[in-house]
């Protein structure tokens, strides 16, 4: 028995992610004497950083709230193209906001 660890980095991987929040990953490997083949897939689903919505001021029924976003980039490098779209009850045409 033997333990081999691997390391994938982020400007391996990149590339190939697109939209998906997940990579497939196959292993294989031959054994000499018998000439058998032995292959494991494993789907590893990456971990999405959270959105933190605070209201800065009281909520009153006719009255603007200030709502505070915080996301945190966890890549190694900027975003860029990156918008931002509320949606609720009675908001009726949400705008995004670029940043």
């Amino acid at each position: 028995e033997e333990t081999v660890t691997m390391t994938v980095t982020y400007a391996e991987y990149q590339p190939h992610v697109g939209d998906q929040d997940a990579l497939k990953l196959t292993v294989a490997g031959a054994i000499q004497e018998t000439g058998q083949v032995l292959a494991k897939e494993l789907r590893v689903r990456l971990h999405t950083p959270e959105l933190t919505l605070t209201l800065l001021g009281p909520a009153v029924v006719g009255q603007e709230v200030a709502i505070q976003v915080v996301f945190q980039n966890p890549l190694p490098e900027p975003l860029s193209g990156v918008s931002l779209r509320m949606e609720g009850a009675g908001i009726a045409c949400p705008k995004p906001v670029s940043l």
